[in-house]
């Protein structure tokens, strides 16, 4: 990155200080030819000269100074054909909220409900304007909304800033020249926000409309109601993905001490489900109103909070030494706080690594060599009890140890499943064999009955955990070795064996969590991490389904055990899953078809979801009509192949809507 010096002249605008920098460009204050200070966002002299990147830069540009709004941050200029290309944008004097909330945290501080919500009701009137742009005929998602993208100004004014991954809602960006470098499509297609603030479907790459960004407004709005962060920033995607999913609770008491509405308006904006939040952003500023205060009133008390912020920052930071990078000598104005979050930073290149693949000897305690293991095998055999810690190890080297010994690998050896080592001899709360009871039956009484707890599904040598929260099921565990992430993702070619030995050798340095040790050793991003665990567990997850023989216990009040993949299945879509997993309906049914059907005693609910198909099911059962002739007149009726009506029949039996008898 070139550095330029404070007097270098870009177009009509003096350098004075570097603000912020990323991998594509750097932000500087400046003044225009009158003295009036603005802010610069410059290419990299290493990007200036590439088409994809003046793209790129155009792009935002273009779609910042359409956003135009009191609420928005303002762009004067964009020249990106000039030899130095840049946008000149409003210089919004003050400190980012993300600054605010530091300040506050550092003086033990909370900012008051109603200020909190003023300053989220700002954000959100920008917000609304943006998503009602027109640009392509349709509006603007920002997909960076955080503290430190809004901008509060010494007059108590609140803006909506760095439009750098901003994208129309039809899902379009700026075209990619031919020939671009593989550094800037990644730039252009692959920038995606910042991950505690990402609602679930954008964390896992799916379609997002402006429902996204109203999940990260609830996330500030209730960072700043609570002083703290809701989603700790990973390197644990797991954890983020839990967090996501439904466990909120702790939430709930920290925001006990405000209106139980407010909480609810809270609890819906960061509604897993994009159809659960707010679907506008007026809708999401009316709910606030009872609890915002007057705006005219709350400007001012926002203005004093700004100033007391940038006061209390100058006895918290110290100042900068005129022989440190970037100092200004003589340069009085405080400048942005905290800047570099304001303006945002941009991604860098990936780095590839090589980690060589080591081999160790494995001699059991009674002297018999059981053969070669990678670091990563030698684990998936602890966790699993294949591997004791009497066993012997030897090392490339010609070393030995016992595997108690070696310090990296004791922590496996203990089978972390809660079930092996708290409840394995416990007698169940509720037990039931396949093929009696189908693993769709067992799951549906027990989110039918919001249950929380355990569900252990064990067919040898195959142990499956499945944990429940209040009726949804939340993670899920198997003593599989072949189902661990890390295995997953070496499977998928998104990691090397050796790096996942490098990461497994070195989890005990990140509290024993895989997750955690693949993304803060750069081996893995935690976006795609949380994808990939949320596919592994989805996968392997409905598998269960297909099962027909083995045991079902269940044991009430156990939480998940560290490491736990998440689930993150509604459970409407959980059950419709198992449904969907009957191979053939028809040779299920074949030996019932004389039989009667009748309404059972379970009352459907939103966790089912009835589909008007089932709705006629359950019409047509009330007479307690022969399956086969129910069947045939609900097929007929509602135009659809017999082998569709007898799936959508075997759910709601399973679900316990409707019962097959004798009579």
């Amino acid at each position: 990155m070139t550095t330029r010096p404070a007097g270098t002249q870009v177009g009509p605008y003096a350098l004075r200080e570097r603000l912020a920098v990323g991998g594509m460009s750097e932000v500087h204050l400046a003044v225009d030819a009158h003295g009036r200070p603005v802010v610069l966002k410059l290419l990299d002299a290493r990007n200036a000269r590439d088409p994809a990147w003046r793209a790129l830069l155009q792009s935002e540009a273009a779609l910042a100074h359409a956003a135009a709004h009191p609420n928005v941050v303002a762009v004067f200029d964009c020249q990106p054909e000039a030899d130095e290309p840049y946008i000149a944008m409003e210089y919004v004097e003050g400190v980012d909220l993300a600054f605010l909330i530091r300040a506050l945290q550092q003086t033990q501080r909370r900012m008051e409900a109603p200020l909190a919500c003023h300053a989220v009701r700002e954000l959100l009137t920008g917000l609304g304007h943006v998503h009602r742009l027109d640009v392509d005929g349709v509006g603007v998602l920002h997909r960076d909304v955080s503290p430190s993208n809004v901008l509060l100004s010494i007059d108590g004014s609140a803006k909506l800033g760095d439009f750098g991954i901003a994208m129309s809602m039809r899902g379009s960006l700026p075209p990619v020249p031919a020939g671009a470098p593989l550094a800037a499509v990644a730039a252009l297609r692959l920038r995606r926000g910042k991950v505690p603030y990402m609602a679930p479907e954008q964390l896992l790459g799916l379609a997002v409309d402006a429902r996204a960004d109203l999940y990260a407004a609830g996330v500030v709005l209730a960072e700043l109601l609570t002083g703290r962060q809701v989603f700790v920033t990973p390197p644990d995607a797991a954890a983020l993905l839990t967090a996501r999913d439904a466990q909120l609770e702790g939430l709930r008491e920290v925001l006990s001490d405000h209106p139980t509405r407010l909480v609810s308006v809270v609890f819906r904006s960061l509604a897993r489900s994009p159809g659960e939040r707010f679907q506008t952003a007026e809708e999401f500023v009316r709910a606030l109103a009872p609890y915002a205060g007057d705006a005219v009133e709350s400007r001012p008390l926002l203005a004093a909070l700004v100033q007391w912020a940038r006061t209390a920052a100058r006895s918290v930071i110290p100042p900068r030494r005129a022989s440190e990078p970037n100092a200004v000598v003589g340069h009085q104005n405080p400048g942005p706080i905290s800047s570099r979050s304001q303006y945002g930073e941009l991604l860098e290149a990936e780095r590839t690594r090589e980690v060589p693949l080591l081999f160790f000897e494995v001699v059991t305690e009674g002297g018999e060599a059981r053969g070669r293991f990678t670091f990563a095998r030698l684990v998936e055999q602890a966790a699993v009890g294949v591997l004791t810690g009497r066993d012997v190890l030897v090392a490339p080297d010609g070393s030995s140890q016992r595997a108690e010994d070696w310090a990296e690998l004791a922590p496996h050896l203990v089978v972390r499943s809660a079930t092996t080592s708290e409840v394995a001899e416990a007698q169940a709360d509720w037990a039931d064999a396949m093929p009696t009871c189908t693993f769709l039956h067992a799951l549906a009484k027990l989110v039918l009955a919001d249950e929380s707890g355990m569900l252990v599904a064990e067919a040898s040598p195959a142990r499956k955990e499945i944990y429940l929260f209040k009726g949804r099921p939340t993670h899920y565990t198997s003593n599989l070795p072949g189902e661990s992430i890390g295995e997953y993702l070496v499977q998928r070619g998104l990691l090397n064996r050796g790096e996942l030995d490098m990461a497994l050798a070195m989890m005990s340095r990140f509290n024993s969590n895989l997750s955690t040790a693949l993304v803060q050793l750069g081996l893995v991003d935690e976006t795609l991490l949380a994808q990939r665990t949320d596919h592994l567990a989805r996968e392997r997850f409905t598998e269960l389904f297909r099962w027909r023989r083995g045991s079902l216990r269940f044991f009430r009040a156990v939480p998940p055990p560290p490491g736990a993949l998440p689930l993150t299945l509604a459970p409407s879509e959980v059950l419709r899953a198992g449904a969907a997993a009957l191979e053939d309906p028809a040779a299920h049914f074949v030996h019932l078809l004389d039989r009667y059907v009748n309404l059972g005693a379970a009352a459907p609910s939103s966790s089912v979801a009835i589909t008007p198909l089932g709705a006629e099911l359950l019409a047509g059962a009330e007479s307690g009509p022969m399956l086969s002739r129910l069947v045939a007149r609900t097929s007929q009726e509602r135009r659809v192949t017999t082998v569709e009506t007898l799936r959508e029949l075997y759910f709601l039996v399973e679900v316990g809507a409707l019962t097959v008898t004798d009579h």
